[in-house]
């Protein structure tokens, strides 16, 4: 393995937190986020939080495929991470319906792309069986610990910033959206990578055969 191909795993793993993170905000801390400056009750949250559930679990059942087919998975990853950022990004800033929603719904739809296609690279990437089990493993662990350390400490965040008049609250979502904007080309060139690292082992291949017909040539003149 060269290049970022050596360290691809816990790149990975990486976004995976980083969609482990948006979840926590787009349920536990939207909780704070909705009734504290939107006027939100249990109703308007419960809504809000099924319409998010409709649309990941659509867009991983009806559009991750069909993406996958058009532009592979590196690219779609890229995309869930672009949705994730947007959606974070606008709906903490634009408190206007139907704005908001657009870019609640926005978030969950890149989550539930980003995600899914996160464990595809995941096991694409793994050499073994044995790599695979472990490294889907550590994917796994890596989304429990988010749900562990993130409602912390977007807790924190979100009252720290509460008292901001640019953005009052904002602070945990535009932190996560910077993150995710961030890995937004990671999985592109983590396929540039592995192309290239395919394309070096293809030559040396190639070369070392070539020098064995060689050697073999050689020792035949020599008889």
């Amino acid at each position: 393995r060269t290049g970022l191909r050596r360290i691809s795993q816990p790149l990975l793993r990486l976004i995976a937190l980083t969609v482990g993170w948006s979840l926590t905000l787009s349920v536990n801390t939207y909780c704070l986020f909705g009734s504290r400056f939107l006027g939100y009750g249990q109703s308007q949250l419960s809504t809000t939080f099924s319409c998010g559930a409709a649309a990941t679990v659509a867009t991983q059942l009806l559009l991750f495929p069909r993406l996958v087919r058009m532009v592979g998975e590196h690219a779609a990853c890229s995309v869930g991470l672009l949705g994730v950022c947007l959606g974070l990004g606008g709906f903490s800033m634009l408190w206007q319906q139907p704005g908001h929603l657009a870019f609640y719904l926005m978030l969950r739809m890149g989550s539930g792309v980003a995600d899914t296609s996160t464990a595809t690279l995941v096991a694409l990437d793994s050499e073994t069986k044995e790599a695979r089990a472990r490294n889907l493993g550590l994917i796994t662990s890596t989304r429990a610990a988010a749900r562990i350390v993130t409602p912390m400490l977007s807790g924190h965040l979100f009252e720290v910033s509460c008292g901001s008049a640019a953005a009052p609250g904002a602070l945990p979502y535009l932190l996560a959206s910077s993150l995710a904007c961030s890995l937004t080309p990671l999985p592109l060139l983590l396929q540039r990578s592995a192309k290239q690292s395919e394309k070096s082992e293809g030559e040396h291949q190639r070369n070392g055969s070539a020098r064995g017909v060689t050697r073999l040539m050689v020792r035949v003149d020599r008889k």
